[in-house]
């Protein structure tokens, strides 16, 4: 069955949202078209998801390996094309997530489902009561399928799904879409490393969208104790994506100086 409140909240179509099938709960939804072609795309979950980092235990939403994924879903989920209410492409969203803040998740996505307000902060030691737990279900959810051409092949069809939350401060993307060569989903990878998805953090998809090659730190000299300094070395054309990491000598005074080692990603 859907669940309507949470299609009310989430969904982007701007026609009547198609049911989704027995079984399945419709996550989100919003019209797109590609290649002259009107189509529905779908996040739907595989049977009721369960919580992850939920409001139901602050404490734990918080912390670092939770970050982003708060408050959240956890479940088998895919993503789904229409055309004319028919199904035409799916791709199983799970095997992009390799570590996620809770057990017995292997093969399976999270999404974050409700934000976390900085008064919730407060309440972390306090445990979830009922009319807390009402409050953050009325919170407007997030949406996620927000369209952008990262790999610039000419065509906006692509989206970032958090994947990962590492070191407090840092999250990583993999950005799923459709290929314009092929015209079926995937997910987007680089031109050292076809076959596997490529993982960035938001900063560095950003960067994708501009025009020109673009360098973008992701861990300065000093964070978390680096003594060195990791850049991303970036660019897209033509549906062509590079990426480098780049490794330099942090000074005494903090400062980045000569470049240390670059590995294609």
């Amino acid at each position: 069955m859907l669940r309507p409140a949470l299609a009310l909240i989430l969904s982007l179509s701007l026609t009547a949202p198609a049911l989704a099938a027995p079984g399945t709960f419709l996550r989100e939804q919003r019209a797109v078209t590609i290649g002259g072609a009107a189509e529905t795309w779908q996040l739907v979950w595989q049977g009721k998801p369960r919580s992850i980092c939920g409001p139901e235990d602050v404490e734990t939403a918080i912390t670092c390996p939770c970050t982003g994924f708060a408050y959240g879903e956890v479940g088998k989920l895919a993503l789904v094309r229409q055309r004319g209410g028919q199904e035409v492409d799916r791709m199983d969203l799970g095997q992009l997530f390799s570590e996620l803040p809770a057990d017995n998740t292997d093969g399976l996505a999270a999404m974050p489902w409700r934000p976390v307000a900085p008064k919730d902060f407060d309440r972390a030691a306090d445990g979830a009561s009922p009319a807390f737990l009402a409050e953050v279900a009325r919170r407007p959810g997030p949406r996620v399928m927000k369209l952008a051409d990262y790999d610039r092949d000419g065509t906006a069809s692509e989206f970032l799904v958090q994947v990962a939350a590492g070191p407090c401060g840092h999250t990583e993307f993999a950005a799923v879409g459709v290929a314009k060569a092929s015209g079926k989903l995937h997910a987007l990878s680089s031109k050292a490393n076809p076959g596997a998805p490529l993982v960035l953090p938001a900063a560095a998809w950003r960067a994708l969208l501009g025009a020109k090659p673009a360098r973008v730190v992701n861990y300065p000299c000093g964070d978390h104790g680096a003594e060195q300094q990791e850049e991303l070395a970036i660019s897209a054309r033509g549906g062509t994506i590079s990426a480098a990491r780049v490794l330099r000598q942090c000074s005494d005074s903090g400062a980045a100086g000569a470049e240390l080692a670059r590995e294609p990603l």
